[in-house]
């Protein structure tokens, strides 16, 4: 079943729709390439848990790094590659105007995104 979401919005404001697994959100893409002829993915979202669609190269996977920590003691997002974390980058960059630079996890394998350190 897909309901708006109530805390997930794009970057127009609009509100995400939720879906309870990947299948039903693969059912949604499906859906919206045969109507809108929009190619659109699911992912599994960091904040809500639920699953979402959006187009495939505005996805970059991440987890939840239970080691480091942002400068708000928030745990940071653990990229698993530097190419997956330099795209969010870029993504962040273009979308909020906020320079940032990637480096390795001291603690895990993986990359995480910073202002203040030089790209690794």
């Amino acid at each position: 079943m897909s309901v708006k979401s109530a805390s997930c919005f794009k970057k127009n404001g609009q509100p995400y729709t939720e879906y309870d697994s990947e299948r039903e959100a693969a059912d949604g893409a499906s859906h919206v390439r045969r109507t809108h002829g929009l190619n659109l993915s699911p992912f599994k979202c960091p904040n809500c848990g639920q699953w979402h669609l959006s187009p495939k190269e505005r996805q970059t996977p991440s987890k939840i790094c239970v080691y480091c920590v942002d400068s708000r003691g928030s745990h940071k997002e653990l990229y698993e590659t530097q190419e997956a974390a330099r795209r969010r980058a870029k993504i962040i960059a273009e979308e909020r105007g906020i320079t940032l630079n990637t480096y390795k996890c001291p603690r895990q394998h993986g990359w995480h995104l910073a202002r203040n350190r030089r790209a690794m």
